[in-house]
Parts: structure tokens; C-alpha cells; sequence
């Protein structure tokens, strides 16, 4: 299945990835918004509030689900 992930910046930049494997969509979104973007609305956008990730193909959810899974972890393990 392919995947589209897309980036917007609030400068107009425009970045586009497609793939078939959900490791390299995520590493594509993670370099345009982070690690942690907030997650709403149908867009993930990045801490500093630049850019944001759309998605075609996979939800949000799914494209930063290890990265959400690793943040709980490391939360978890500092209580």
C-alpha cells in the first residue's frame, strides 16, 4: 500500500513523500515536524508551529505511533 505524507510550511514550502514502507514515511515526517508534533485536527504540527504533516493512505496515528509508544516509555520510566 502506498503512503503520502506531506509537509506545508507557513512560508509556502511544500514537501511531498511517497512510500510503501511506514519506517521510511515516518523518518520523511519526523525531519519536517519532529519527534512530538501536536496531533489534531487531521494535521501533525511541529513544536514551533512552522510547519505541519499531512497524510494519505495511513493515519497520524499510525505514522508516529512508535514515537508516541517511546515518549510514554520514557515518561514512564523517569516516575
Amino acid at each position: 500500500m502506498m503512503m503520502t505524507v506531506i509537509y506545508e510550511s507557513v512560508d509556502g514550502c511544500r514537501r511531498e513523500g511517497k512510500f510503501s514502507e511506514i519506517e521510511d514515511a515516518r523518518t520523511f515526517a519526523v525531519k519536517w515536524v519532529g519527534h512530538n508534533p501536536d496531533i489534531g485536527g487531521g494535521y501533525a504540527v511541529s513544536a514551533d508551529g512552522i510547519g505541519k504533516v499531512t497524510t494519505e493512505g495511513l493515519t497520524l496515528e499510525e505514522l508516529f505511533e512508535q514515537e508516541a509508544q517511546t515518549k510514554d516509555e520514557q515518561v514512564g520510566s523517569s516516575a
